[in-house]
């Protein structure tokens, strides 16, 4: 039995059956079935050279009784000697200890603190006891002499159930005291905390190790130990390629000359210390690694109202075509309801796929009555190309978020694409998951194909159309189910929810310049363009005004689809107008409809616009003739007859043809 941290204890080695120890109450197995269902507490870990300590108390009645029966009733101990009575703890030393910090800001480890407590006892106690003995032989004349024996004899019998480690020889005991008496509880804490003349492995051993250990081939702890060793025999040499420095063994030696070894162990320890576990992380494994595994990060939470921000990524679904190639798919996610309010497949991953997604979502949201909306996040990849004009804050979408690079966890559509894989696509899809995943009912089945080039695996393909209408019904399932924590599905919530600051309607002319097709053209007696072999009218002859002097060209934007619906013109950077399709009437009047003749009246009512305003510029004209004054003196002297001249448009001028040559000659 034991007394530990004022509890009655039970060794592991006196407890457990085993062939030395006949006298045990429980079986190995039955010990660690009682302890991980915590029906043992376990006050101290067995570690090498020291067991394990149980609480008496703790013990199920059955085996206590075993116990009992045979080592007897451990409570019935000998009478304790009045001296270890005397030794109580000390709640002011718990308080100065555990508040106290070292000089580089860390606390003291809890054994310390322990350790300390448990000194400042003894040391109360053993003032009280020296005093009292000082007194009384005072009072009948004996000297002091002899008093620090008998003080080291009582710090020794206070070990039996204090952990204190006051030195039990008489000069440093006192030595000890004295500090104690004059300094207080900062006389136990040790000079080496903080210190790293003492340690066997230093800051340049350290470094020297994790530079071998973050090499390119990322060695083993085993392989790291080694190497150190012939590096100190000096079988090797170690060179930092970038500084061209040699370490050298010299400089890892003891004072008395022998190198200092190290174990695979305390290898282990160096490279999984807290500060040294990220500098490895970062070198061996890559930033990707280093930053999902120990970089911090941010802690956020999603928006409120519904196209406040978006959220796009791309992604290959899971299943393979028959080439053996992948689909390449590309989402808009709403963050505030996590629906897929955009989707395009493609071949190929290039911006063709990122346009035809943004296409997508402007058809969604406009056939909801939806905005654009007011802020989107995306990466660089396939996107950086319309960073100074699509993806420019303000131009479209008022604010632009871009993720950095290799930083998965930042965006938010990377989160809800794993939503929709094992949520939607693993429900409704066969083949979903990865032939190395840890969980069985993620790993897919392939069988291996053992022909001479030992790397290829027979497993289950799909058409192109296939695996993307199998998407497309799924995005409908995601889009109509409930989010989690939600009693609406994800698309009511969109409609439900959305940002008051969104525009009801979408600048189509704007977004059919980034993402629209566009096709060189130009105005057309003034009328209409041509785009894909239709003709697309201006809505009004005023339209012609906005064209640069002298250029009818233009260029059309439009969004494609099944038919183009209106055209968009610009010259340069200047929106002109919208053209809508021109429609043809029945020239035949027998065979006119409704329709025919409402077509009929709209384009006289264009001609008849384009013919008031060509006469109301005619009429703001001056009616002029110009002579060249001396010239035209001289001939008219000359002339046989008078020249009348009238109104060169209602009674046009009238000279005979000898009038004419006699001026030409003139004017030579």
């Amino acid at each position: 039995m034991e007394i530990y941290n004022g509890k009655l204890c039970i060794t592991g080695t006196e407890l457990i059956k085993c062939e030395d120890n006949t006298e045990g109450v429980l079986t190995l197995p039955n010990y660690k079935y009682l302890k991980s269902n915590c029906k043992l507490k376990v006050l101290r870990r067995a570690s090498y050279g020291t067991p394990a300590l149980i609480e008496f108390d703790s013990m199920p009645d059955k085996y206590k009784q075993e116990w009992i029966r045979l080592h007897g009733d451990p409570r019935k101990l000998p009478e304790i000697d009045p001296w270890l009575r005397s030794i109580k703890p000390d709640s002011a030393a718990y308080t100065f200890y555990s508040r106290y910090r070292l000089p580089d800001g860390r606390p003291l480890p809890p054994e310390n603190i322990q350790q300390y407590c448990d000194d400042a006892a003894v040391l109360n106690a053993l003032h009280e006891r020296i005093t009292s003995l000082q007194r009384k032989r005072s009072s009948i004349g004996l000297t002091t002499t002899g008093i620090w024996p008998l003080a080291a004899e009582l710090v020794f019998k206070a070990r039996l159930q204090w952990k204190h480690k006051l030195p039990e020889n008489e000069l440093r005991l006192r030595d000890k005291y004295k500090r104690y008496h004059e300094e207080g509880y900062l006389a136990l804490v040790s000079n080496k905390f903080g210190n790293s003349n003492s340690r066997k492995v230093t800051s340049e051993m350290e470094r020297l190790i994790l530079s071998l250990y973050c090499r390119p081939e990322k060695p083993y702890v085993a392989t790291v130990h080694l190497d150190y060793l012939q590096f100190l025999a000096g079988n090797i040499e170690v060179v930092d390629f970038k500084t061209g420095e040699i370490f050298s063994p010299a400089d890892f030696i003891n004072d008395d000359g022998t190198p200092i070894t190290v174990s695979e162990g305390t290898i282990a320890n160096i490279v999984n210390d807290p500060r040294n576990k990220p500098v490895v992380g970062k070198l061996r494994n890559g930033a990707m690694t280093y930053n999902n595994e120990h970089r911090p990060h941010h802690h956020r939470h999603s928006p409120v109202f519904a196209l406040s921000k978006i959220s796009m990524d791309d992604r290959d679904l899971p299943r393979k075509l028959h080439d053996g190639s992948r689909v390449k798919a590309y989402y808009a996610y709403d963050v505030a309801s996590g629906a897929i309010v955009g989707a395009a497949y493609s071949r190929k991953k290039n911006r063709s796929l990122f346009v035809d997604c943004m296409r997508d979502m402007l058809r969604r949201l406009d056939g909801m009555g939806m905005g654009l909306p007011l802020e989107v996040e995306v990466e660089h990849h396939l996107v950086n190309e319309f960073a100074d004009d699509l993806m420019k804050a303000g131009v479209v979408f008022p604010f632009v978020r871009w993720c950095n690079p290799g930083n998965s966890q930042e965006k938010r559509a990377e989160h809800f694409n794993k939503e929709k894989k094992y949520g939607y696509e693993k429900r409704y899809q066969e083949g979903i998951g990865r032939w190395y995943a840890k969980r069985e009912a993620n790993r897919t089945r392939s069988e291996k194909v053992f022909d001479e080039n030992n790397d290829t695996y027979r497993e289950k393909t799909y058409s192109y159309e296939q695996l993307v209408a199998e998407d497309l019904q799924t995005v409908e399932l995601y889009n109509s189910d409930k989010r989690k924590g939600r009693d609406v599905s994800r698309i009511d919530y969109l409609r439900a929810n959305v940002n008051p600051g969104v525009l009801t309607t979408i600048d189509r002319p704007l977004l059919a310049r980034y993402i629209g097709e566009r096709t060189d053209c130009s105005v057309v007696r003034n009328q209409y363009v041509k785009v894909q072999y239709g003709k697309y009218g201006l809505p009004s002859p005023e339209m012609v005004d906005r064209l640069e002097p002298g250029n009818y060209a233009v260029q059309a934007f439009w969004m494609p689809g099944t038919t183009i619906g209106e055209v968009y013109l610009y010259q340069d950077d200047t929106f002109i107008c919208t053209a809508r399709p021109m429609a043809e009437y029945n020239e035949a009047t027998a065979e006119q409809t409704d329709d025919d003749r409402r077509i009929y009246t709209e384009q006289a009512k264009y001609v008849s616009q384009y013919d008031a305003r060509v006469r109301q510029r005619a009429a703001e004209l001056a009616r002029v003739v110009v002579f060249d004054k001396k010239k035209t003196t001289e001939t008219l002297s000359q002339a046989s007859e008078e020249v009348v001249i009238k109104d060169f448009v209602e009674q046009p001028l009238e000279m005979d043809a000898e009038y004419y040559r006699q001026l030409a000659k003139n004017n030579l």
